[in-house]
């Protein structure tokens, strides 16, 4: 368990002569012989073993107590690296005679578990042959039909040369027919110098025929429309202003009745008017324009250098919003049309930031109705 059979032989070399020779299962009875007593072989073997167990040796000597000195086997036992576990447990001070017959037993149920191991190995072993040998067949198979096809292949690619090549010919042999041709045309022109001319007065005379023709059969049936209409035909007068109207089409769109002068509209007394973006030199200037219609004005720059945190105080106490669309930045415009979709608050958005522009946004917005109003 803690020592492979190579290494074991290599121990056991050294005390045997050298036309000796040891089978594995010899050199592990010899070991396991040797050991019942204190004799230089059982010394060697324990050098060999303290030597490639050390850091394990290591760390099971801080354990204090046969429960610890358990647990750690059993955890050892749990993660598969007992070898050195095991010989580190049998060899530590404090491993009493529960413990290290706790630990054969232990190490004589996985014995158990790897026969049985070794057994589903082997079967699985021989599956895995058969479906190798089954695999190899379809391999070869498929090689052979691979080749079948690359013959095949070949075959027919040289029929494609050769069919190539005489196509090649046939084309040859065309071009050559095509240029006699045009020698015998050339020479033809030549002998006849107004053929083109005459060809195209040919077909211009067709035509003319034809348009001829159809212009006399245009003129009989406008002769026999005219004589079908009456002599005597009233002429026709202009209508009067109420013919007019009252022969108007009924799709024709009605004039749109005056809204009356009564009709609520956008006030902006006491309202909180906020505007968003603009130029720093005009806003002043909005300020003027926006307190001398009666409103309360408020500003935020559109998150140049304001905290747009601030932005969304200002839009919750905003009665009417004014959006300087060409200078803000596109997360404040996404808010400002997100709140204003949101709460319904009225919303102007001006891409001009001048006064001008403003004061007509504002000549319109004032024009609306006030939202839950109706027009007339």
């Amino acid at each position: 368990m803690c020592l492979s059979p190579g290494a074991l032989r290599k121990v056991l070399t050294k005390f045997l002569d050298s036309r000796s020779t040891l089978n594995d299962y010899e050199a592990h009875t010899g070991a396991v012989s040797a050991c019942i007593s204190r004799n230089p072989v059982s010394n060697a073997l324990q050098r060999e073993l303290d030597q490639r167990h050390a850091l394990i040796i290591r760390q099971f000597r801080n354990l204090k107590s046969a429960e610890e000195l358990e647990h750690h086997w059993n955890e050892s036992l749990h993660s598969g690296d007992i070898a050195g576990a095991f010989w580190a447990g049998l060899t530590h001070g404090h491993c009493n005679p529960a413990l290290e017959e706790q630990m054969c037993r232990d190490i004589h149920m996985l014995q158990h578990q790897a026969g049985a191991e070794m057994r589903d190995t082997r079967n699985r072993f021989a599956l895995l042959r058969k479906e190798n040998a089954a695999l190899s067949e379809e391999l070869q198979r498929a090689q052979d039909k691979a080749r079948r096809m690359q013959t095949e292949k070949a075959e027919k690619l040289e029929w494609l040369e050769t069919a190539l090549m005489r196509t090649r010919a046939d084309c040859i042999a065309k071009d050559t027919v095509i240029a006699s041709l045009q020698a015998e045309l050339e020479e033809l022109r030549q002998s006849v110098p107004d053929l083109p001319s005459r060809l195209q007065l040919r077909e211009q005379n067709a035509r003319l025929q034809d348009r001829i023709a159809l212009l006399e059969r245009q003129n009989g049936l406008f002769r026999a429309a005219g004589a079908s209409i009456p002599a005597a035909t009233a002429p026709l007068r202009p209508l009067s202003q109420s013919e007019g109207r009252a022969s108007a089409p009924t799709g024709a769109m009605p004039v749109p009745h005056p809204v009356p002068a009564d009709t609520a509209r956008v006030s902006f007394e006491h309202k909180m008017v906020l505007c968003v973006g603009g130029r720093d030199g005009n806003i002043a200037a909005y300020r003027r324009l926006i307190e001398h219609v009666g409103g309360q004005f408020a500003h935020h720059d559109g998150g140049r250098q304001d905290n747009l945190k601030q932005l969304d105080n200002s839009l919750a106490a905003a009665d009417l919003v004014i959006c300087q669309t060409g200078c803000i930045s596109h997360n404040a415009y996404w808010r400002v049309k997100e709140h204003c979709k949101r709460t319904g608050t009225r919303c102007m958005f001006v891409e001009n930031p001048s006064l001008s522009s403003l004061s007509k946004g504002i000549e319109a917005l004032s024009a609306l109705p006030e939202p839950g109003m109706q027009e007339n």
